[in-house]
């Protein structure tokens, strides 16, 4: 058989010994990025050199060939894409519904129900201060309750109404900011890519970048529903609705158009592609939250208050057109009696769709509470009928229900809780889901801890592994050196 030659084992010790320190150099990387969240471990993988000598033509060596050593033939990043992708929907709808949860829950502190602030407590006060009237309809200072029970009730609505209307147009105007946010992300995935496709092209894998990249995905996942595909070269591809926003190097920035809204008072920001002017399909994430909570969760709340307020102001003030004030008005002899409804609204239209914005107490009420028509008979300042009718207004179905057809009438009180429960049932459901996604989240980033996460008992144990291989490829060396010192300095003495 061929002799291998007489050096050859220092090359085996030497290979050895590279290899268990860039393995250490790998387990140092890993402890030290123990605490960075986008890190993945890293592992090298030894693989055995090529043997000696190499098969030829017409000649097998008879005794099988020897090993020539270790290598480090590549250096893999632990990481399970299934869980990769399980965790990216996660974060989408985990992100959706606090957003939702958060937003639902300032609704419900406007509303501020049940508490001695909110509009139900203000309407109760309201009913009973006409009670109150009805028994002594002819004392100024029980009329002055009145008007001030009604000032309240009219700041309740108002005030709620305003509240709703910021906090949509915060909302509103939350959303380009979130857009920024995604443009700058595309366009560092598009910029990584094109640094880890150079890399890639070598032949190499790109731990770190490919770590960094992920890292900026997962941000990504926090705001819109994205679908990543990534290619021969490592890099990725990510889509919106089926849009590219990244191919390889390019990414494709989002952009927000003010959009006048037909009957409300801001522009809405539409998401359109830059390229195209067509509009985003996002669907989960949390920018679908804000748009969902501006669009209908907001916008249903502002409709329903301003619904019920019309709906209360003209109950209220047929009845009260009913009567008489203190002054025998309206005069019965007059054609055209002058009409003094109790609430108004600025700009004196009563289907204006800013009703909880401008329903006002009657300025002329306001400033003469003798105007209020507490009778049924004029010149009768002690009859209270008319007031007995506003009063128990309070207890007569007359608003009808949306959801049953407007077949079916409930009493004002009852409407106005229809809201506040209604706005209750969702932001619980919204609750309920922001939990059990985070639940779900958690499970999944465990799972993909015990993947890609750094246990640093494990890497003290491969640290001790690959010391004590170092130490043994040492000797391997020491030992052949022995060898060659036999050979060089000993052999052959007898001729000197």
């Amino acid at each position: 058989m061929s002799m291998r030659t007489t050096f050859s084992g220092l090359s085996i010790a030497l290979r050895a010994l590279q290899a268990q320190q860039v393995s250490l150099d790998i387990t140092g990387h890993n402890v030290a990025n123990a605490n960075n969240p986008n890190y993945s471990r890293q592992t090298a993988l030894h693989s055995a050199t090529k043997p000696y000598p190499a098969p030829m033509m017409g000649y097998t060596p008879s005794s099988g060939q020897l090993g020539t050593g270790v290598e480090i033939s590549q250096i893999n990043r632990m990481r399970d894409s299934f869980v990769d992708l399980r965790l990216r929907q996660q974060l989408h709808s985990k992100n959706y519904w606090s957003t939702m949860e958060e937003g639902l829950r300032q609704v419900e502190l406007f509303f501020n129900e049940p508490t001695d602030n909110g509009i139900h407590y203000a309407l109760d006060q309201f009913w009973d201060s006409l009670q109150d009237l009805s028994r002594e309809p002819d004392f100024a200072a029980v009329r002055e309750v009145v008007v001030q029970r009604a000032q309240v009730l009219v700041e309740s609505i108002t005030g709620t109404r305003t509240h709703l209307q910021s906090l949509r147009e915060n909302i509103n105007g939350n959303i380009p900011l979130k857009i920024s946010e995604v443009n700058s992300l595309a366009k560092r995935i598009a910029d990584l890519n094109v640094e880890i496709g150079k890399i890639s092209a070598t032949g190499s894998l790109p731990n770190d970048l490919l770590d960094a990249r992920d890292g900026l995905i997962e941000e990504l996942s926090h705001l819109v529903d994205i679908e990543v595909i990534q290619d021969h070269a490592h890099m990725v591809g990510v889509t919106i609705g089926g849009a590219s926003l990244v191919h390889r190097g390019t990414s494709y920035g989002l952009v927000t158009s003010g959009q006048t809204v037909e009957g409300e008072n801001y522009k809405r920001n539409e998401i359109l592609w830059a390229t195209t002017g067509n509009k985003v399909e996002i669907s989960s994430g949390e920018i679908a939250g804000l748009i969902r909570l501006r669009d209908h969760e907001i916008q249903d709340s502002i409709n329903a208050l301003d619904e019920w307020t019309r709906n209360f102001a003209r109950e209220f003030n047929d009845i009260h057109a009913g009567g008489y004030d203190l002054y025998g008005q309206p005069d019965p002899v007059e054609v055209d009696p002058v009409e003094v409804p109790f609430f108004t609204f600025e700009g004196d239209d009563p289907a204006t769709p800013f009703a909880a914005l401008n329903i006002r107490v009657n300025q002329d009420i306001a400033e003469d509470v003798g105007k209020i028509r507490a009778s049924t008979i004029p010149y009768a300042e002690g009859n209270g009928e008319n007031a007995i009718a506003l009063a128990s207004l309070r207890f007569k179905p007359v608003i009808p229900v949306a959801a049953a057809g407007g077949d079916t009438l409930i009493t004002i009180g009852d409407a106005f809780n229809s809201i506040i429960s209604k706005l209750g049932v969702d932001s619980q459901k919204a609750g309920r889901m922001n939990e059990n996604d985070t639940n779900l989240e958690l499970h999944l980033r465990n799972l993909k801890d015990s993947i890609s996460g750094v246990s640093l008992d494990e890497e003290m144990a491969n640290m001790i592994r690959f010391q004590h291989a170092y130490s043994a490829a040492a000797r391997v060396m020491t030992t052949m050196d022995e060898a060659l010192d036999t050979i060089i300095n000993r052999l052959g003495i007898v001729g000197r």
